[in-house]
């Protein structure tokens, strides 16, 4: 399968764990310890499938360095799960969206001056047009946005940059191939690291953390779309320069969440979002590198 088909499936899943979370907005949840225990609920869907995947496989083996890998991306996934639950349940969905997917810029960034990816002029005019565009896409409101909600969009942003920068490090490490032994080291460190901080919120709740019946088909369905598109991030990111990957992605994620909500929560789009759409999608154009590569085959064609 091409990798811009695993992208889109990608972005698919993505977008459905942010529309998830903003649906459910911790209905139920009473109280910290509650939250952080929904939230290892979804790593141990990881688990699971991630399990699943070693139990079927014949090469499943673990080496040192998928061992400091998968630990390091489940410290990381951990506050990563954690803001973005809270962000998008005390803030507006497409604010946050955005500002979590705007850490594009660091990983693009890391990638391009860091690790000496390549990039071409068209591409890099397309990341700053994709900037711009996701600007006039979100039209920031943020009264209905509670106080904390800016500490969390914090933890968001750089919880997911973070997860960028590991992917790529991974997939230049000797332990590129271990994919799905890294993720199910950081699916285990991360539901037992939000376990332990559960049950330690117990002295401040008054009472075992707890998630209702109600809750627990979120917590199968965020884990499952959450584990799939990071499965399908980490590979795409050794297949794709940082350039064409992070933009792609996060601002795919962006536009379709927008739609999403005009469609699914019958939100309505102003003049500057339909502008927003419209330099987007040739932002993404740019990005893709797909205006290089008509560029290049009008010049062989030239050439013959």
């Amino acid at each position: 399968m091409q990798p811009y088909l695993l992208l889109l499936l990608s972005i698919f899943c993505a977008s459905t764990n942010n529309l998830l979370l903003h649906k459910f907005a911790n209905r139920g949840l009473d109280s910290m310890g509650d939250v952080l225990l929904f939230n290892a609920m979804t790593s141990g869907v990881w688990v699971i499938l991630l399990g699943g995947i070693g139990a079927w496989r014949d090469d499943f083996q673990f080496s040192a360095e998928s061992l400091f890998w998968g630990a390091a991306y489940g410290c990381v996934i951990a506050l990563f799960l954690l803001g973005k639950m809270q962000a998008m349940a005390v803030g507006p969905v497409s604010l946050t969206s955005f500002i979590g997917c705007s850490s594009l810029l660091i990983s693009t960034a890391f990638g391009v001056f860091i690790l000496n990816e390549s990039a071409s002029v068209i591409q890099s005019v397309g990341v700053i047009l994709l900037c711009g565009a996701l600007f006039l896409i979100i039209s920031p409101k943020t009264a209905d946005a509670k106080p904390s909600w800016k500490y969390w969009c914090a933890l968001f942003y750089f919880g997911s940059a973070a997860t960028g920068i590991i992917f790529k490090l991974h997939q230049r490490s000797d332990a590129a191939a271990q994919v799905d032994e890294m993720l199910l080291i950081s699916a285990v460190t991360s539901a037992l690291m939000l376990c332990a901080a559960a049950v330690i919120m117990t002295r401040r709740d008054g009472r075992l953390p707890k998630v209702p019946s109600g809750a627990l088909g979120y917590a199968v369905m965020c884990g499952a779309v959450g584990c799939i598109y990071n499965r399908l991030n980490i590979t795409l990111t050794g297949t794709l320069p940082s350039v064409v990957f992070f933009p792609l992605f996060n601002g795919s994620v962006i536009v379709l969440s927008t739609l999403a909500g005009v469609i699914l929560f019958g939100e309505r789009l102003n003049r500057k979002q339909i502008y927003g759409i419209l330099l987007g999608t040739a932002a993404l154009m740019l990005a893709s590198g797909t205006v290089d590569g008509i560029a290049e085959l009008i010049s062989d064609a030239r050439a013959l």
